[in-house]
């Protein structure tokens, strides 16, 4: 078993290097193209998985009803999508640059990198969101969000074009000081935007066995960004309640509260 596992993470390093190998062949005009084609897939992969987690756990609802997409929202989500590729083109030039460090290390090191970016993107986002909620800040960045008590498939994406080149400064600045593995960059990615769509789902998909398990309960559920669209003074974190809970500001009690 445990040869088949070195195997298989060593097939998705290949993978990783054959892709990576591939980005590198890209004209600038090209990568545009694809950051502007990958964006908008993610968008709507995204949308459609909102939208399926919402009907197979229709039962376990945190919201009386789902936020109405308005046209602004529709705008704003348009221009998210337009910015995040924005970020995946500058990434890619500082990458090309030498700005970027991407290596394909063993299955380990991988794996420690996926730790080392989730914890570092989660405590920077946690740093962040708490600065949006600041008077002088939230009513100009930040309100705009919170305009959505509940959520919808496209919450997510209702941002202001500040939060989403803020948050692609954040990511590119620990890519730019810290060496990761191909793979743990595309997992990042990956973890990012399957965190956000739960997050803004409307409805708790885990179990509640796993508030029992220590490990299991810091992850950030749905509940648990539920919660700070409820009381935006607490639940400020994305990936984890680590952050919250060491500086004060988790809800209590962070129970989910389901609606039939």
């Amino acid at each position: 078993m445990r040869s088949e596992s070195f195997h298989g993470a060593s097939v998705t390093i290949l993978a990783s290097l054959t892709l990576y190998d591939w980005f590198a062949g890209f004209t600038l005009s090209g990568w545009v193209a694809f950051s502007l084609v990958g964006n908008f897939a993610i968008f709507g992969a995204s949308v459609a998985l909102c939208g399926w987690i919402g009907q197979r756990f229709a039962d376990r609802k945190l919201f009386e009803a789902a936020q109405p997409i308005t046209r602004g929202d529709a705008i704003l989500a348009f221009t998210a999508v337009l910015l995040n590729s924005l970020v995946a083109i500058v990434g890619w030039m500082l990458w090309k640059a030498g700005w970027i460090r991407i290596t394909h290390p063993a299955w380990w090191r991988t794996v420690l990198d996926v730790v080392i970016f989730l914890g570092a993107m989660d405590f920077g986002m946690y740093v962040f969101h708490r600065l949006a909620h600041h008077r002088w800040i939230y009513s100009w960045i930040h309100a705009r969000h919170h305009t959505h008590e509940s959520v919808n498939p496209i919450s997510l994406f209702v941002l202001n074009p500040f939060e989403v080149v803020g948050f692609g400064a954040l990511m590119i600045s620990v890519m730019m000081l810290v060496p990761l593995s191909g793979a743990a960059v595309l997992i990042y990615l990956t973890l990012n935007v399957f965190f956000g769509t739960l997050g803004h789902a409307g409805v708790e998909p885990f179990p509640e066995s796993w508030r029992r398990r220590q490990l299991l309960r810091e992850i950030g559920s749905s509940s648990f960004h539920a919660g700070h669209h409820r009381t935006p003074t607490t639940n400020f974190g994305f990936y984890t309640l680590i952050w919250d809970r060491l500086f004060g500001t988790l809800e209590r009690p962070n129970r989910p509260s389901f609606r039939p």
